[in-house]
């Protein structure tokens, strides 16, 4: 089976730290923290993902700068995952168009709600209270096994 790394952001509530948890569980799947993967040989990795909250819009800025930094330390081979107050909001698709842009073949993306508290969603008690839920986990536990199993 083919093994994959995820390189990951999760700074408010956990919600993206849930979906790759549950991705890596029962998966040839090691995920690293953005911050703390500097040194990881990625060589040994058929494909890597990339996941992260979105922040006004966008993946979390360690992301994009550890991509700078290490891109062609990566296997050709990528995916997205985000999560957002909104869910679908075509974050991680067109975080992919940024990975193709960048040299990547993109396997796919994956996207849900997370609870999301940032600026004024705070005063109303926040979005996606409750997310990532339980068949949204699930639903990323099928994604990766999808690109696991058929995508390389």
């Amino acid at each position: 089976m083919k093994k994959a790394a995820i390189i990951y952001a999760s700074v408010h509530h956990g919600n993206t730290e849930k979906v790759v948890t549950a991705m890596a569980h029962d998966m040839p799947v090691t995920l690293f923290k953005a911050e703390q993967a500097q040194n990881v040989d990625f060589s040994e990795y058929d494909c890597v993902g990339f996941a992260s909250g979105i922040y006004a819009g966008r993946f979390h800025k360690s992301i994009y700068a550890f991509l700078k930094h290490h891109r062609h330390e990566f296997p050709k081979y990528a995916f997205a995952v985000c999560t957002s107050g909104m869910g679908k909001g075509r974050y991680a698709k067109k975080f992919a168009g940024y990975l193709q842009a960048n040299g990547f073949t993109v396997l796919g993306e994956f996207e849900c709600k997370g609870f999301d508290t940032f600026g004024p969603f705070k005063l109303f008690g926040g979005l996606g209270k409750g997310h990532p839920d339980d068949k949204e986990l699930a639903d990323g536990v099928e994604f990766i096994k999808k690109i696991m199993l058929t995508s390389i």
